[in-house]
């Protein structure tokens, strides 16, 4: 019995130094970027890789998410053997990002360029979220740190843009080849319907005649992107005004 305890921990320590490394969160992140760059190229003007090449990739890097995933989740610092799910708040990113991995093995293109969901955890990495610091107090630091969060809301804005396009053009470019043709024509409509309400109406009834629930889709960008993104560099701003009114 205390053989196996002895063995279950030397199991957990291995997974914890594993993912704890720096070199394995970098090298993870480096995956999720090279096979989302891989998935837009895959449906853009310009193809650099072919389909056979393109559905190699992915399933390669879906089994090393696998690997990961299991690193992540037995390595993790809250871990406790006695329990089965350990801390579940901090477990709920591990299994999204398991979810998300395990409809990328379904037999359909649509289901493995879901990977693209997976750039969101680049913008929720301690290294990435240090980078907005609190507000300083000199007036120097104020302009850096201000900009260095904006910087971040555009971050997100991006990553946003490029998920969004590729579903976009996974679900519609058969039916609206002009706006959802490829890569470039979809990110330029996303960012149509961001920058102006009045071309969301232009971009969705098209769609809503032959996709009855396009709007869900539309409608979750603009919440998402035009409600809660460009709000948050608002109330940077605000933010800015009020520390410079406390000095």
């Amino acid at each position: 019995m205390s053989a196996k305890i002895d063995l279950e921990s030397r199991f957990y320590n291995f997974c914890t130094r594993i993912n704890n490394s720096l070199s394995f969160q970098l090298f993870s992140l480096a995956v999720i970027i090279f096979v989302s760059f891989v998935i837009g190229t895959s449906i853009s003007t310009y193809e650099i890789f072919s389909k056979e090449q393109v559905f190699q990739i992915k399933l390669i890097c879906s089994c090393y998410f696998v690997f990961e995933i299991a690193i992540r989740y037995f390595g993790h610092s809250v871990w406790d053997s006695r329990s089965i799910v350990g801390d579940k708040f901090s477990y709920v990113g591990i299994y999204i990002d398991a979810f998300v991995i395990f409809i990328s093995f379904l037999p359909y293109t649509f289901f493995s360029n879901l990977l693209v969901l997976r750039l969101f955890r680049i913008l929720a990495q301690p290294q990435i979220t240090r980078l907005v610091p609190k507000i300083a107090i000199s007036n120097f630091s104020i302009i850096i740190d201000t900009g260095i969060k904006i910087l971040y809301v555009a971050g997100i804005i991006v990553v946003l843009t490029y998920v969004y396009s590729i579903i976009g053009v996974a679900l519609y470019s058969a039916s609206h080849p002009a706006e959802w043709g490829n890569l470039g024509t979809a990110v330029l409509s996303l960012i149509a319907i961001l920058l102006n309400d009045d071309t969301i109406t232009f971009f969705l009834f098209p769609l809503l005649e032959v996709h009855p629930n396009a709007w869900i889709f539309v409608l979750s960008f603009v919440f998402i992107g035009n409600l809660t993104i460009l709000n948050l560099i608002i109330a940077i701003l605000i933010d800015l005004l009020k520390t410079k009114d406390e000095n």
